[in-house]
């Protein structure tokens, strides 16, 4: 998953691996760590959601400025989202990815 965009300017990168290493990117910095089997497993749970397969390919809110854009590559295929719209299932595998991330912040829902 790569996290880019906003006011700042980010440009963040986390990749899971099969051997349950991940590694993280910030900044052209990047820090390889192991996953906790468990945490893995949840992982890769998130990555097996039946529901990934009817998110769409890009779900983005064209008139909203300075998000977020998440693009994510995984089973073959490629999702790109600011998270404007309700994908459970996207949004739940966005969230763990996330706390790979440096100076990670938990999401705080918007509501509209």
């Amino acid at each position: 998953m790569t996290v880019s965009g906003g006011l700042a300017g980010v440009h963040r990168q986390v990749t899971l691996r099969g051997d349950g290493t991940v590694r993280t990117g910030d900044k052209g910095e990047s820090v390889v760590r192991r996953a906790r089997a468990a945490r893995f497993d949840e992982l890769r749970t998130l990555l097996a959601d039946p529901a990934l397969a009817d998110v769409p390919d890009v779900t983005r809110d064209m008139g909203a400025a300075d998000m977020f854009q998440y693009t994510l590559r995984f089973d073959g295929r490629t999702v790109v989202t600011d998270r404007s719209a309700g994908e459970p299932a996207l949004d739940r595998l966005i969230d763990a990815l996330a706390e790979w991330l440096p100076g990670h912040r938990p999401r705080v829902p918007v509501s509209r």
